[in-house]
């Protein structure tokens, strides 16, 4: 594996432990930034919390996609160098680790959630960048005569393709920015968190049709694009929920 998309990815985590540690949008409005609270270091502790179960299940999603492979390779499952995540995993993975310190120090999960709302979305444009470097999750083939700046895939070819990473880092870094720009309207708990759910799932959704990299079907249809469709409906039921409860 390059180097470049796990050094963008460790970037994207520091960066996103940072803003949780610094960045509540209270303390920021009076200027409070580099003196962190109690209520700071919980938003620090979920994120670890999230990372540590996120990257499990990111790693455990990859090898039951390739169950096949690992049957025969099962020391590699563990092989975090070798390369190969599921996000899919990794999102489910992260609502655990936070629903889980959320009960241990008896607080709101949903606040929780939230707080990791904007460094998920940070980590994923990281993660698409660092594809777009890399060569990682490639777009499907152009006709000759189309040109498609910024495509890149591990083959190193000279094709065209559809620029599927630089797609899924624009649309992340859209979605980082708008939820910045949400989270000081005081939303209810758990919304943000449920519309970047939505916005993570969907993104991947429409880019799975664009995706020029193997991975196995199931029903002729893309594992990465089912997965996506049950992130962004978990999202969708979620984000409904939370706005029938605060018109109740």
């Amino acid at each position: 594996m390059s180097p470049t998309y796990p050094l963008l990815f460790a970037l994207g985590t520091l960066a996103g432990l940072g803003w949780l540690l610094l960045m509540d949008p209270q303390r920021r409005s009076k200027g409070a930034r580099l003196d962190p609270d109690a209520a700071s270091l919980l938003r620090l502790d979920a994120g670890l919390a999230a990372l540590a179960t996120g990257l499990a299940g990111a790693r455990l999603g990859y090898v039951a996609a390739h169950a096949a492979y690992f049957a025969d390779h099962i020391g590699e499952a563990f092989i975090l160098s070798a390369g190969g995540l599921s996000w899919v995993g990794g999102a489910l993975g992260a609502l655990m680790g936070v629903t889980a310190l959320a009960a241990f120090r008896r607080s709101s999960a949903w606040a929780l959630a939230d707080a990791l709302a904007i460094p998920a979305a940070m980590l994923a444009a990281a993660s698409w960048t660092g594809c777009l470097i890399d060569g990682c999750g490639f777009g499907r083939p152009l006709p000759a005569a189309v040109t498609s700046p910024f495509a890149s895939d591990f083959f190193d070819s000279r094709m065209p393709r559809w620029p599927t990473q630089l797609l899924g880092a624009l649309a992340c870094f859209s979605l980082a920015l708008g939820l910045l720009a949400l989270e000081p309207r005081g939303v209810r708990p758990g919304v943000l968190a449920c519309l970047t759910l939505t916005g993570l799932g969907l993104t991947a959704l429409a880019l799975s049709f664009t995706r020029g990299d193997p991975l196995p079907l199931w029903g002729g249809v893309r594992l990465d694009a089912i997965g996506a469709a049950l992130i962004a409906a978990l999202g969708l039921g979620g984000t409904v929920l939370r706005l029938r409860s605060s018109s109740a």
